[in-house]
């Protein structure tokens, strides 16, 4: 074995392979690759949302404050906190779409 063989040798040695570092790189590649795809997501996301926006977006609205309405005057807090969504759904995304 020559000079390359030995030092090889020695760096497996110094950095042994265990289970646990396996499983530890794997999630790190999945991580990574799970961020690279984030964009192509946001992308067909987007897509989608603006393809259907003028026909759905009103309608989310009116039914997100008219739960918010409605959970005010029968003093219900999860129909408030679900109105509040759907609106805050709506102007979210009509923000991201004209954007």
């Amino acid at each position: 074995m020559g000079v390359g063989g030995h030092q090889a040798g020695h760096v497996v040695s110094a950095v042994p392979l265990t289970a646990h570092g396996i499983l530890v790189a794997l999630a790190g590649v999945a991580v990574v690759a799970g961020l690279l795809w984030i964009p192509v997501l946001g992308d067909r996301l987007t897509d989608t949302v603006s393809k259907h926006a003028p026909r759905v977006f009103p309608r989310m609205l009116l039914l997100g404050l008219a739960l918010l309405a409605l959970g005010l005057v029968v003093h219900v807090g999860i129909l408030d906190i679900v109105g509040l969504c759907l609106a805050g759904i709506v102007v979210l995304a009509v923000i991201v779409d004209n954007y």
